[in-house]
């Protein structure tokens, strides 16, 4: 529980700032936190905060010098107090074992209807932010397998993505479906050896299953919003928290250790990136150098292109509404910086790849490659980071 604390009523608005603030710093260090409450106090004037992926929403003010006001709030703590784990923001689906240190997950999988729980072995990826997909990724492995030895670490590890992907509305799917573009990938490359390791393997994948009175149902904005009026339910977003696990685990692009390896990757990465638009009609849209990684197996070195939270079939780019902007201003096609009606094709993902190694040919390919004294903002490519297309 967040509280801000201000002198005068007059400073509510710097209250709702801190608590926002503050709510950033506990998504990221809470792995189990789906949402939060807060409390703001200026003057005598209470009120109570719940802040989900997309918005704040704030009570009626409790005017504590008033037995009304006070009798209000009393009720409020003592709710809370007595109320489920999950209504309070924590995930019952990942749990930290005190007496052995390490977070549990629990991953239902939509394909066969059952759920696994996996040991979780480090944490790459938090989600320091207030709002919006809240991504976590968890290296781990699977809880019934026993323990890992040093053997056979890299082979039993897998990737566990979770997130809050955006719905359409209340009782429809998501609108980029990364758990079923992944399936299909699957399925569409499975006989081809030679594209082994540069995509993501799923594994197991749906939406995270939330135990409630009323049985065990999906989780949703819906489902923390339920004692919320209905009039304000459907001012909020509708997200769907999902839950993926993926093989193999992958190592930041810029962990390579030389040119000559960078090559590889990023061909391995254009060999998987064409594969799938041809076989699988889809297109990723969202080419970065954090969504491109690499990882070592007998062979060598191997490419792998992940994140497929934008990407969108290449039958649906003809349509208005899926000429939106999407990746990293920097890596972005001059068509998607400048949200022209062109219609997107394979061709920005390209587009995004040729900015991406002129990025990396300057800054460097990593900290070994890179000037001790430079940073990215005395270089006129730094410009990239938030200029436009002239830039």
């Amino acid at each position: 529980m967040l509280v801000e604390l201000k002198r005068y009523l007059t400073e509510q608005a710097k209250a709702y700032m801190q608590l926002v603030l503050y709510t950033r710093n506990l998504f990221g260090t809470q792995p189990n936190r789906r949402f939060a409450w807060g409390l703001t106090v200026c003057g005598t004037t209470v009120r109570a905060c719940l802040l989900v992926h997309d918005k704040v929403l704030s009570s009626e003010a409790m005017d504590v010098s008033t037995s009304d006001g006070r009798r209000t709030f009393v009720t409020l703590l003592t709710n809370w107090s007595m109320c489920e784990s999950w209504r309070l923001g924590y995930d019952p689906t990942i749990r930290y074992d005190a007496d052995l240190k390490h977070w549990e997950i629990d991953v239902y999988n939509g394909e066969t209807q059952l759920t696994r729980s996996y040991i979780c072995a480090s944490i790459c990826c938090s989600a320091y932010s207030t709002f919006g997909r809240h991504t976590r990724c968890f290296v781990a492995h699977e809880k019934s397998a026993g323990p890992v030895s040093a053997s056979n670490q890299d082979s039993s590890m897998v990737l566990i993505k979770d997130s809050w992907a955006q719905a359409t509305g209340p009782d429809s799917d998501v609108v980029h479906d990364e758990v079923a573009y992944l399936r299909e990938i699957r399925d569409a490359l499975a006989d081809d050896r030679a594209l082994e390791g540069t995509y993501p393997r799923l594994e197991a994948g749906g939406v995270v299953q939330i135990t409630c009175p009323d049985g065990v149902v999906d989780d949703t904005t819906q489902l923390i919003l339920v004692d919320i009026a209905e009039d304000t339910r459907v001012k909020v977003p509708v997200r769907i928290h999902r839950r993926i696990v993926m093989s193999p685990v992958g190592n930041p692009l810029q962990r390579v250790e030389s040119a000559d390896e960078l090559i590889v990757v990023v061909g391995d990465v254009m060999a998987a990136h064409t594969a799938i638009a041809k076989r699988c009609g889809l297109l990723h849209r969202d080419l970065s150098v954090n969504n491109i990684m690499f990882h070592r197996d007998k062979d060598g070195v191997r490419g792998m292109l992940i994140d497929f939270d934008n990407a969108c079939r290449i039958t649906d780019m003809q349509t208005a509404e899926w000429q939106d902007r999407t990746g990293m201003l920097p890596f972005m096609s001059i068509g998607d910086l400048e949200q022209s009606d062109v219609e997107r094709t394979v061709l920005d993902d390209w587009e995004s790849l040729i900015y991406i190694l002129c990025w990396l040919g300057t800054v460097g390919i990593n900290q070994t490659d890179q000037g001790p004294n430079v940073t990215v903002r005395d270089l006129p490519i730094g410009k990239w980071r938030n200029g436009t297309a002239t830039d």
